[in-house]
């Protein structure tokens, strides 16, 4: 296996914090999107404020669950401080897969009108600048944050992104999509084998996220070949048979970082 030494110069991300607080927002829209994702569309007077600064900013959205109300986090897909409803809009992408989970459940019935609360983000990681090649990999419930990283990078860095589980190419737009180097890992074929076939050097930035599982064997790649820990960002987005994953916990939980 090809390693290459520690880059000597660390790179940072900036941090901006946010006030955190609970709003109450509406449902102004709704979208079925390629694949199994569908796009709530939130607005009201409770969005007065909100920003969202950072590719991998979450807010926590709170459902009716069978013991109580339970929290959820989501990337906010786009947010517009003037939207089509003549007020703040703030987008939310779902994958829905049946009823079992409350959020699920909730965007699979959800209509104009309907109410939700939610707070956050509690602040914004801005993306890194300097590097001169970006992966960004994602299956279906990756693909809204990795959406705002293809468009907070704009093809600068070099951006090669790879999909996997079922993840379409159809959620980018024809503007994203010109900006990228795609691939898509079909049913069948090994996401790893298609990572380690990438040019990746200690210039490179890597970002993932998707079914913890699956990332595992890649998180340990990139360490086997040396690459620096500024220079990745892997996340547990969800895990089969796992309600509710932290996508905060450690990906590896017998390699922490």
């Amino acid at each position: 296996m090809r390693t290459f030494p520690l880059s000597s110069t660390a790179r940072t991300r900036e941090v901006v914090r946010h006030e955190l607080r609970r709003r109450r927002v509406a449902v102004v829209g709704r979208l079925e999107l390629p694949g199994s994702l569908v796009r709530i569309t939130l607005g009201g007077e409770g969005l007065d404020g909100f920003t969202s600064l950072g590719p991998e900013d979450h807010v926590k959205l709170f459902f009716d669950g069978p013991d109580g109300v339970v929290g959820r986090d989501y990337t906010p897909s786009e947010f517009r401080a003037l939207g089509a409803s003549s007020g703040p809009e703030l987008d939310i992408d779902f994958v829905v897969h049946g009823t079992d989970g409350p959020a699920t459940a909730w965007a699979s019935a959800a209509v104009e009108g309907d109410e939700l609360e939610f707070g956050g983000p509690r602040g914004s990681r801005l993306a890194p600048t300097g590097f001169r090649n970006a992966l960004l990999i994602a299956d279906p419930a990756g693909l809204p944050a990795l959406r705002r990283w293809v468009r907070a990078f704009a093809g600068d860095p070099i951006t090669h992104v790879v999909l996997f589980g079922g993840a379409e190419a159809g959620f980018l737009d024809e503007t994203e999509l010109a900006t990228v180097l795609l691939q898509v890992v079909e049913d069948g074929q090994d996401l790893l084998l298609t990572v380690e076939s990438q040019d990746i050097d200690d210039d490179t930035f890597v970002w993932a996220a998707g079914e913890a599982a699956a990332l595992v064997p890649v998180r340990r790649h990139l360490k086997a070949l040396g690459l620096p820990k500024e220079n990745r960002s892997l996340h547990g987005y969800w895990k089969r048979g796992v309600a509710g994953l932290d996508h905060h916990a450690p990906l590896d939980p017998t390699d922490p970082d």
